[in-house]
């Protein structure tokens, strides 16, 4: 498998340009460009490229990361639409994070997924947020993150300054499939949108006692906010769980359930909530920016998809989706 050079310099990539054929201009026109990076194309041989990593986290963090050795700022014009970082009005900027390197990318007929496999040399200062990013890779901050690898084109200019007015293309778009954490690097693997098909359960619905449905979707019906509750922050309160004054009733109302940040850092952020205890509430995988007391939080209830739980604390037994009067297999005749 090859790997793209790390960040590399602006003499690699000319030099590559002059003597080789650096892009396709098939495989270019296969994707949305502007007129300026087509017609530049179709007139010249050479081109500088730098690649443009942008990684938008489930929990509405955005990083982007430039992949020429300096941080760049560029139009959000300089995108097509329906990318990542296309900005009518603004600029996005890409900054001089980890180094990275990545294998190539295919382009495929038919409904297998395609798949870019990153590697990520990350050292103490590159943080996502308070953590660095071997960390957030391990606490599942990257886990379904969409990923997008732009390839920005460059006319070749004397200096490190790169004129963006031949715009970026859209080279992959993807979700983190797997990451992997080593000792000297990261490895995630992306796989395109077309993986989504592998995942949807078939058939839809499955006979088994425990109920099929997502809490508080269509299906289920279940209005999950008539039953939220607001919390405050006390002190003590930590990233990975909050100490509050909350006493749920019955006292596991919220567990597997959902908290979301009113105000503080962690604002419009939300977690999965392991556990209430003694007023504490315990998360799955902790906030990214630090807890203050004060912080307010909105907890939503959470379901263990059983008919006890259904119609003893939501009251909707007659929107259960399992069936849990099926006899074991065993007992099948």
């Amino acid at each position: 498998m090859g790997f793209a050079p790390l960040n590399p310099s602006y003499d690699t990539v000319f030099l590559r340009a002059l003597r080789v054929s650096v892009v396709n201009p098939f495989e270019v026109n296969m994707r949305p460009a502007s007129a300026a990076l087509t017609t530049y194309l179709a007139q010249n041989d050479t081109v500088v490229i730098a690649d443009l990593y942008t990684f938008a986290l489930p929990s509405g963090v955005t990083l982007r990361y430039s992949g020429w050795t300096t941080a760049l700022s560029i139009p959000g014009t300089a995108f097509p639409a329906g990318s990542l970082n296309y900005d009518a009005a603004g600029y996005a900027g890409f900054a001089l994070g980890p180094r990275f390197a990545r294998s190539k990318v295919s382009t495929k007929i038919g409904v297998a997924p395609t798949e870019l496999d990153i590697s990520v040399l990350a050292g103490a200062g590159d943080l996502v947020d308070t953590f660095t990013f071997a960390d957030a890779v391990r606490l599942g901050e990257f886990d379904g993150a969409t990923v997008e690898l732009d390839r920005l084109f460059c006319p070749p200019q004397s200096g490190a300054a790169l004129d963006t007015s031949l715009g970026a293309i859209v080279w992959f778009y993807g979700r983190v499939a797997d990451a992997d954490c080593g000792r000297s690097k990261i490895d995630i693997k992306v796989k395109s949108l077309m993986n989504l098909l592998a995942l949807q359960q078939m058939p839809r619905r499955l006979y088994q006692a425990a109920c099929g449905h997502v809490f508080g979707d269509a299906m289920c019906g279940f209005d999950r906010s008539t039953m939220a509750a607001t919390a405050t922050a006390l002190s003590g309160s930590t990233q990975a769980q909050l100490a509050t004054s909350l006493a749920p009733s019955p006292s596991t109302l919220f567990d597997q359930g959902t908290i979301v940040g009113l105000g503080g850092a962690n604002a419009g952020t939300g977690r999965t909530v392991k556990q209430v205890a003694g007023g504490t509430v315990y998360l799955l995988k902790p906030f990214l920016f630090p807890v203050a007391p004060g912080d307010t939080f909105r907890l939503l209830p959470g379901c263990d998809h059983t008919t006890a739980t259904c119609q003893n604390i939501f009251s909707n037994l007659a929107r259960y989706g399992g069936f849990p009067y099926i006899p074991p297999p065993e007992l099948a005749v």
